[in-house]
């Protein structure tokens, strides 16, 4: 495993092309309500992730959705990334990135790499992925094929995974997902060292949601004021027992 500072400096223009994938096919049941849809300080969780991976320069942006998340979908489709559904959303974030892995391999101009995130760290900023590919374009004629941020002492999201091993993610028996991959050859993962908590902030409960985004100005326009309504209210996350796990897709 080596280790990098984040690079100075625009990425070259001659630079292969990488894809990004937004992992939101997932149940939801710890926040309670659909986490994809939820603002993010004036975006949804979906809608800033996209934007901050095509800023990035990832093209294409890919959102995996359930077969089922009609409203996930749509505004998969208004923030203007490629949709792909997952038929087993009920089979962790592994299933929708692989989901999301076969349909970038199966094009007929796939890309040299893909940065790939779960829907729960939208606070990531699009600097932290420019960092990534960087820093996978400088070191891939070394054999790296991994690369995540590290922030303070912990490794987070997103983790740019070079398609060279992208059948590895395919492989069955990997018992703690795309996380077996990464762990598989330090000598292949290069570190990132980023001034992002974004990265680390893994925002799956109500009571991280409120922490994070209830006192944060807004990131985007506001969303506009809507006419009262007799209707139902919209979903609220209700409080849960808090529980801290490390990003499953790039911890050490």
């Amino acid at each position: 495993m080596s280790r990098t500072r984040a690079p100075e400096g625009p990425r070259r223009p001659s630079a292969p092309r990488v894809a990004g994938l937004v992992l939101a096919a997932g149940e939801s049941s710890r926040m309670g309500t659909a986490k994809a849809l939820l603002d993010a300080g004036g975006m949804t969780f979906v809608g800033r992730l996209v934007q901050t991976l095509a800023g990035a320069g990832c093209d294409p942006v890919v959102v995996v959705a359930a077969a089922r998340a009609g409203s996930v979908t749509d505004e998969a489709a208004r923030s203007g990334a490629r949709l792909v559904v997952n038929p087993d959303g009920a089979g962790g974030q592994i299933g929708s990135l692989r989901a999301g892995l076969s349909w970038l391999a199966q094009r007929d101009d796939p890309p040299a790499a893909v940065v790939f995130t779960p829907v729960d760290n939208p606070a990531v900023a699009a600097a932290t992925v420019e960092a990534l590919i960087a820093a996978w374009d400088t070191a891939r004629a070394a054999h790296a094929a991994i690369v995540v941020p590290r922030c303070g002492n912990r490794r987070g999201h997103p983790v740019l995974a070079d398609m060279r091993i992208a059948h590895e993610f395919q492989a069955p028996g990997l018992p703690d997902g795309a996380r077996t991959v990464v762990r598989r050859d330090p000598g292949r993962v290069v570190e990132v060292e980023v001034e992002d908590p974004g990265v680390v902030e893994d925002i799956d409960t109500p009571e991280r949601y409120r922490r994070r985004f209830r006192r944060e100005p807004s990131s985007g326009p506001a969303p506009a004021p809507s006419a009262p309504s007799s209707g139902p209210a919209p979903p609220v996350p209700s409080s849960r027992p808090r529980s801290r796990t490390e990003p499953p897709g790039a911890s050490a």
